[in-house]
């Protein structure tokens, strides 16, 4: 009884970063707060419900404080709470595990038949912000369509903007809604949806 399991290097980074991110862009603001303050407990209590884990509270806080050593956020105790605060608004590692959850837990609702595209046009001379764009969007669970072009099955708007204001490239981004696309199978079976 009590045996806990073991995690992968990184995995719970991984996890707390995402819940990091995901406690600033669901409290109200698609921007991260430098001055918004997470308790442990709130971290805890988001990665269960986001991948239905208890994490032990020392093994969380263990990474926090690397975390911290980083100078991606910052730790203070109060009386018996610790606070955590992102440093860094602008932080892409953030961003990236916390959009990929946020965008996984739009899966659960019903598909509208309605994708949400987003589509980049940058210069040749600027091809490494668009291979870094291409593997950022495939990596938060989008659909290479072409090489320009990819296709999520929920309204991200919010994301979107998001991601323009902080990725690399971002500013080459446009958002697109369309009612009907070729191939549309593929895409159907890409994101597990009913027919």
């Amino acid at each position: 009884m009590g045996e806990q399991r073991t995690y992968k290097p990184n995995e719970l980074k991984k996890y707390i970063l995402a819940a990091l991110g995901i406690g600033t862009i669901l409290g109200g603001s698609i921007l991260f707060s430098p001055n918004f303050p997470i308790i442990v407990g709130s971290i805890l209590k988001i990665i269960e419900e986001i991948k239905g884990e208890k994490i032990p509270r020392k093994k969380a806080i263990r990474v926090l404080k690397q975390l911290e050593k980083r100078q991606l956020i910052k730790i203070d105790r109060k009386d018996d709470e610790i606070y955590v605060t992102v440093r860094d608004k602008d932080n892409v590692s953030i961003l990236k595990y916390s959009l990929k959850e946020v965008l996984r837990l739009k899966k659960k609702k019903d598909w509208q038949g309605k994708w949400f595209m987003v589509v980049f046009d940058v210069p040749e001379i600027e091809r490494k912000k668009r291979n870094y764009l291409r593997g950022f969007l495939r990596e938060i669970g989008f659909y290479p369509y072409n090489q320009s072009v990819y296709v999520y099955p929920y309204e991200c708007e919010k994301e979107i903007a998001l991601i323009k204001k902080i990725v690399e490239g971002g500013k080459y981004i446009s958002y697109i809604i369309a009612e009907r696309l070729e191939k549309e199978d593929q895409l159907k079976i890409f994101f597990g949806l009913g027919k």
